[in-house]
This record gives structure tokens, sequence and C-alpha cells, in this order.
């Protein structure tokens, strides 16, 4: 993993438990050599053309990628603003626990099983579902849209 940092800082001490100072984060020599035989030193970028051209390649289907769910949130977004209306005209409340739960249950489940994380999948629908829910109260409560 790439922290961005240049330098580290490690105190290191024979026996940690008798340090003066900070013996709950000294580490032994031994567990420092360990930690410097593993470190890794990586570069920001390559000189192969083999990988500048893959990396471009990469990146410009990520970019493609990225534009067509920009479109596909949109195109949601416009439903949402229809339901909205919708749920003005029927006096119906913004927020459906049972609706939510049902979705973010089996997203959940369909991103798991193409191999996405838990957690990632859940993040992305609380956001798509907290700007939902925002433009629907926008909707529910602006009386110039159909009342």
């Amino acid at each position: 993993m790439d922290l961005g940092m240049d330098g580290l800082i490690i105190e290191s001490h024979p026996v940690p438990d008798e340090a003066w100072s900070d013996a709950s984060q000294q580490v032994t020599p031994q567990v420092l050599g360990q930690i410097l035989a593993n470190l890794k030193i990586r570069t920001k970028t390559s000189d192969n053309p083999t990988f500048i051209e893959s990396l471009e390649d990469l990146r410009a289907k990520i970019d493609r990628i990225d534009n067509e769910i920009i479109d596909v949130l949109a195109e949601r977004m416009a439903i949402v603003e229809k339901i909205g209306e919708y749920k003005k005209e029927n006096n119906v409340t913004t927020l459906q626990m049972n609706r939510w739960d049902a979705i973010l249950d089996d997203r959940t489940k369909k991103a798991v099983a193409k191999g996405l994380g838990e957690d990632y999948i859940k993040e992305i629908y609380k956001l798509i579902h907290k700007e939902s829910v925002k433009k629907q109260s926008e909707i529910m409560n602006d009386e110039n849209v159909n009342a």
C-alpha cells in the first residue's frame, strides 16, 4: 500500500516493556529487522513502455466505465424525481424503510456474488439512497411541483 510517505519513524528498544517512554509502541531490534527486510520501496511510475501502454489502456477503460456510471446515476435520479412527484401527488412519505431494507439486502447479495466487498457496496448504496431521499424530500416540500 502506498501511504504517500517518504520516511519512517520507528521506536526500537531491546526490552520494550522497560523503555522509559512509549513502551507500548516500541519494537525489539529483531522486529525492526523484520520490518525493514519486508519494506518495499516503490516508484511512482515506470519507464517500461509496455507498462505505460497497458496502464493507459486500463485507465481509459476505467474512464469509460466511470462515464457510464455517471450516466446511469443520472438516469436513476430522473426516476427518483418521478417517484417523488408520484408520492407527493398521493400523499405518501418519502422514506420507505421496508423498501430500503429490501434494496440494500438485494444489492449487497448481488454485489458479493460478483466479488465486491459487502461494506464497499453498502457504503455506495447508502450514499445513493441518501441523495435519493434528499431529492424526493425537496420535491415533497416544493409548493410549485404538482400539489
